[in-house]
């Protein structure tokens, strides 16, 4: 009980620091606070592309940068592989055997993107993984998704399971390969979501980045398979500075669809190509589009930015609040997070909002209590958690989260000895008592001072009365 106290009391501090609270629900409070710059505009020289549909998302946060129809449905050809690989990885172990079945390989199109395995061959799930992401094959595709569903229509509500946990709306998977059927649709948003997971998986990263791979001789072929990636960024026949992976798709349906990982100065950006004319075309979008990313767009890590003892600090904090300081405070924000901003605008031109959840009871060691997200000319920037280290922060009086020391009664003493300070109150402090106190005056003189004065008031009136109608009892008029 004691813990929740005190979080309530930093909870408090954080909102001195802020605007005033709104209400929205019994589990969330948000606070604005909209910057006042004139600067707030997004960067207006966007390129025009041939693809019917594009897109760049930053990975580390999920801030669009450009868009062009992305909640349009499009067949998404093989890119649908991404989000196969990404199931595979998060349901199965490298080492373990893949079997193909007499399915996998005859139940795909021949004429289709292949390594030419045959029935009852057997490979690992990571020499699956490389002939899925770097050669497109659709029967290891096949193969996979009946090794950890145990057929293709349950690895299909898996991929769409998936999807909808990541946020996808315009998406639907009938199978694992990408191959054309009127239900087996996406749109670039959704792509871009699905694409964001998997490069945040250290498996996927390292395996779509990968330029060649070597499946040596099987329990059936005797050659040596020689694996090369498609995607000629990451191969090098199209040179594009930063590229780190990716993944290429076509059908006659699709057409050219493309997704790309890119890194420059600490940005990953993630470009959607969807049903694009040419082989051309489609990288010629891609460098269009990322190169826009790149040049007009910075980013900034929201801890180190929302330093409460920088020398102009952010209206979050001041310099006498150290609430979130992570070098003596429990209560701190996370360093995952980052904000992408227009290279022209600053830190404080964005448009703050704080959500703190309503917190029932507290964990051993990080909760997360609320988020502090951020929003530039009307779009979401980036967004980091707030964190209450409980371990680290058993009470307010054994912790350095406030600029002073302050002792509360044990548990075992039932004496009433008030919370006592030894060192003098900073302005926040000072604050909220003297808060508190005007508070605690006014409503005092409302509900009990005012009442009373009323009553005595009364009762004086109703003496006097009696007194003069005594007087008066034996006059003869």
């Amino acid at each position: 009980m004691k813990k929740l106290f005190t979080l309530l009391c930093l909870v408090s501090l954080l909102f001195y620091n802020t605007a005033p609270a709104q209400a929205q629900s019994n589990t969330e409070t948000h606070v604005n606070d909209t910057a006042t710059s004139n600067a707030s505009m997004w960067p207006e020289n966007s390129p025009e592309v041939f693809s019917e549909a594009a897109i760049v998302m930053e990975a580390s946060t999920g801030a669009i940068l450009y868009s062009k129809n992305v909640h349009d449905s499009y067949y998404p050809a093989s890119i649908t592989k991404i989000l196969t690989a990404l199931i595979a990885i998060e349901n199965s172990s490298l080492g373990e055997t893949v079997t193909f079945s007499r399915e996998a390989i005859f139940d795909v199109d021949l004429d289709s993107s292949r390594i030419g395995i045959d029935v009852d061959e057997e490979l690992t799930m990571e020499q699956s993984l490389y002939g899925i992401l770097l050669e497109s094959a659709n029967e290891v595709s096949y193969a996979i998704a009946e090794h950890v569903a145990g057929d293709v229509a349950s690895f299909a509500d898996m991929m769409n399971q998936k999807a909808k946990e990541l946020g996808a709306t315009d998406t639907n998977f009938v199978n694992p390969h990408g191959l054309p059927d009127p239900n087996h649709y996406t749109s670039a948003y959704d792509m871009a979501l699905i694409s964001r997971a998997a490069i945040n998986n250290d498996t996927f990263r390292e395996i779509s980045s990968s330029r060649t791979y070597i499946i040596p001789p099987t329990n059936i072929q005797e050659e040596t398979r020689y694996l090369n990636n498609h995607h000629k960024f990451v191969k090098g026949s199209i040179n594009f500075d930063g590229a780190i992976g990716g993944k290429t798709g076509y059908t006659s349906k699709a057409k050219y669809t493309l997704v790309t990982y890119a890194e420059r100065n600490g940005m990953t950006l993630i470009s959607v190509i969807m049903s694009c004319d040419t082989i051309a075309h489609e990288y010629e979008d891609t460098a269009k589009i990322l190169n826009y990313g790149f040049d007009n767009f910075s980013i900034y890590n929201i801890a180190d930015m929302e330093n409460p003892y920088s020398i102009e600090p952010s209206p979050l904090f001041t310099k006498y609040n150290s609430l979130l300081n992570t070098n003596n405070s429990a209560l701190h924000i996370s360093k995952e997070g980052n904000i992408i901003l227009p290279s022209s605008a600053s830190f404080e031109d964005a448009e703050k909002k704080i959500m703190l959840s309503q917190v029932d009871g507290l964990i051993e060691g990080d909760n997360i209590i609320g988020t502090i997200s951020y929003e530039y000319d009307g779009k979401y920037v980036g967004s980091s958690d707030i964190i209450f280290n409980n371990s680290e922060y058993p009470t307010l009086g054994e912790s350095s989260i406030l600029p002073l020391d302050l002792v509360f009664p044990s548990e075992e003493d039932d004496s009433e000895e008030a919370i006592t300070s030894t060192n003098t109150l900073t302005p926040i402090i000072i604050g909220i008592i003297i808060t508190f106190f005007v508070l605690g005056i006014g409503l005092y003189v409302v509900f009990i001072e005012i009442p009373y004065r009323r009553r005595r008031s009364s009762y004086h009136r109703k003496r006097e009365r009696r007194r003069k109608a005594s007087d008066t009892s034996y006059i003869d008029i």
